[in-house]
C-alpha cells in the first residue's frame, strides 16, 4: 500500500513540481543551531494565569509564545487562514469537510469528529488504520481528491454535503488557493491552515489552537497542544548521530532528501540528531556526491511507493554510486519507514509527536531496519488524543 506521503510526492515528482516539501532548489545554506521552546499562556474569566513550558534540545532554533485567552471573542468571529484570507464565522460551525490528513487529526483529537461530513480518502484511511473511523458520522461521505489539480478537491461532491465549513491544507493542497474558496459563494465557508507548509511544532499548535477558536473549543485545543509539548519533552537524552532522511531515490542514483530549510531537519534535531544535510537548502534533487560527501551515521528511507516492501526500498539504496563507502551503509544503520510511522515524520500535524519519536529511537538504535505501522501502533502506542 502506497502511503498518504507517499502518493503526494510521488505525484509531485512526475509533474516536476514539490508541493510543500520539495519546494527548493540544491543550495548551501547555514547550519543553525539552539533549543526549541513553547510557552502556553491559559488566562481564564477569573483572571488566574497558568502557564506550561516546554524546552526539549534541538539543532534548530524556535523560539515561540502561544497565548489562549478564554472566553473568545463572542461570534461572529474574524479570522485570517494561511494564506490571509479573512473569513467570518456567525456561528461554530455544525458539519466541516476535511481535505487532508493533517487537518483530520486535529478535528478527531479535539473531539470534532462528529462535526465531519465528509473527508478525502487520505483521511479515511488514516482513520482506519488508527481504529477511529467508528467516531464519523454513519452518513459521512470519503471524498477523492487530487492534490496536483487545481479543481482536484472534488467540488460537486462538497457542494452536494452542503457543510457550513471547508478545512484545507496550504501545504500539499496549494494549488486549490485559487479556486477553493469559490465554495463561499455557495454558501460554504473555506478556510485554509498552515497544515504541511508548517516549519515548526509551535506553527502546528498555532493550526490547533485556530480549529479551536473556530468550533468554540479552546480549552480541548489546549489540551491538545499541552500532550504534543509533554511527549516531546519527555523523550530522554541520546547521543547525536548524523541522520540523512531520504524521500526518494532516482534511476540514476540522484536523491530528494530533507535539507536544512526543511520540517524533517528540524524535526530530526528535537530527536537529538544532526541533520547531515543540514548546509543544503530544500530537497533537492541531489547527486550522489553529496551523500558521499555528508557520510551520515544513520540512514532513514521513505517507502518510495513499495509500501511496506523494506527490501526493495534498500535495493534502490545500493543503486547510490559509491554507497558502500557511507558509514550508515557500512555499519547495517539504514532505516526503511513506512505506512503510519512514514507519514508521522513527513507531515507535520498532531501526529508529529510519534514521528520525532520514531526518530529518536532510530538514533539511539532502539528502532527495527523495517518500521512498518504495525511496529509503530504497538511500540508507541500510536493513536489521537
Amino acid at each position: 500500500m502506497v502511503s498518504r506521503t507517499t502518493a503526494y510526492i510521488m505525484t509531485a515528482l512526475l509533474l516536476g513540481l514539490v508541493v510543500g516539501y520539495l519546494a527548493s532548489s540544491a543550495v548551501r545554506a547555514p547550519p543553525v543551531t539552539a533549543t526549541y521552546t513553547t510557552t502556553l499562556t491559559e488566562t481564564s474569566t477569573t483572571a488566574t494565569t497558568v502557564t506550561s513550558t516546554t524546552t526539549a534540545v534541538a539543532t534548530t532554533t524556535v523560539t515561540a509564545t502561544i497565548t489562549v485567552t478564554k472566553p473568545y471573542t463572542p461570534y461572529p468571529l474574524t479570522i485570517n487562514d494561511a494564506y490571509n484570507r479573512s473569513v467570518t464565522f456567525e456561528a461554530p460551525p455544525r458539519s466541516v469537510v476535511s481535505l487532508a490528513p493533517s487537518i483530520t487529526q486535529m478535528l478527531v483529537s479535539l473531539g470534532l469528529c462528529d462535526k465531519i461530513v465528509g473527508l478525502d480518502q487520505f483521511s479515511y484511511e488514516l482513520l482506519r488504520e488508527l481504529d477511529k473511523a467508528s467516531c464519523l458520522r454513519p452518513n459521512a461521505v470519503v471524498i477523492n481528491i487530487n492534490v496536483m489539480n487545481p479543481t482536484g478537491y472534488n467540488g460537486d461532491a462538497i457542494l452536494l454535503l452542503r457543510p457550513d465549513l471547508v478545512l484545507a491544507d496550504a501545504g500539499f493542497e496549494a494549488l486549490w488557493a485559487q479556486k477553493l474558496p469559490a465554495l463561499q459563494s455557495y454558501g460554504i465557508d473555506v478556510f485554509f491552515l498552515r497544515g504541511t507548509k508548517a516549519s515548526s511544532i509551535p506553527q502546528i499548535e498555532r493550526d490547533a489552537l485556530l480549529v479551536g477558536e473556530i468550533f468554540g473549543v479552546p480549552e480541548e485545543a489546549l489540551a491538545v497542544v499541552k500532550w504534543m509539548n509533554a511527549t516531546l519533552s519527555s523523550l530522554p537524552p541520546v547521543k547525536p548521530k548524523s541522520v540523512a532522511q531520504i524521500a526518494w531515490i532516482n534511476p540514476d542514483g540522484s536523491f530528494y532528501a530533507a535539507g536544512g530549510n526543511t520540517f524533517i531537519g528540524y524535526e530530526i534535531a528535537l530527536a537529538g540528531g544532526i541533520n547531515a544535510l543540514a548546509n543544503y537548502s530544500g530537497w533537492g534533487p541531489f547527486e550522489p556526491a553529496v551523500l558521499l560527501a555528508a557520510n551520515p551515521q544513520v540512514i532513514v528511507l521513505s517507502s518510495m511507493g513499495l509500501g511496506n516492501n523494506c527490501t526493495a526500498v534498500e535495493q534502490m539504496l545500493k543503486g547510490v554510486p559509491g554507497i558502500s563507502g557511507v558509514d550508515a551503509y557500512r555499519s547495517g544503520n539504514v532505516y526503511v519507514v513506512t505506512g503510519l510511522a512514514e507519514d508521522s515524520i513527513e507531515q507535520p500535524s498532531v501526529m508529529t509527536v510519534y514521528g520525532v519519536q520514531i526518530l529518536h529511537l532510530i538514533i539511539a538504535g532502539e528502532a527495527p531496519r523495517c518500521i512498518t505501522t504495525q511496529w509503530a501502533l504497538k511500540a508507541l502506542n500510536m493513536t489521537l488524543p
